[in-house]
């Protein structure tokens, strides 16, 4: 039997344990029939995207390469884990909070684009 496969994201959320980094909420999904999609089950994963590497995609003019980038970026951390900032020296604090700052900021403009330019509402389905 042939499936329909596709990836659904929920609402990314901003990890705020200085790692820098944003968890995006994802699970493989298939056409059970008319259109219905359901999950494939086991198949969800927390996949963690460094601020940075979100930056560098969401400073991308608009368009399909941006989409792809961004696609791209989900494949490449499908495994990555966070390394979250420890410790109560100032020089820790002041980096965990500026990790947690990039990562919210970041968020926000991923939303954004999402929800302002591409028009679309979470969770959002998409092929690789």
């Amino acid at each position: 039997m042939a499936y329909d496969f596709k990836y659904r994201l929920q609402e990314p959320t901003a990890r705020t344990d200085g790692s820098g980094q944003v968890d995006h909420q994802t699970e493989a999904i298939y056409d059970v029939g008319g259109n219905v999609w359901e999950q494939v089950p086991g198949h969800n994963k927390t996949i963690v995207i460094p601020a940075e590497e979100m930056e560098a995609v969401l400073d991308m003019s608009n368009g399909q390469a941006k989409v792809t980038a961004y696609k791209n970026l989900l494949a490449a951390n499908l495994f990555a884990q966070p390394e979250p900032v420890t410790g109560w020296s100032s020089a820790q604090m002041t980096l965990m909070l500026d990790n947690n700052a990039a990562s919210v900021a970041q968020l926000a403009r991923f939303v954004s684009w999402v929800v302002d330019d591409l028009g679309l509402s979470f969770p959002v389905s998409f092929s690789m």
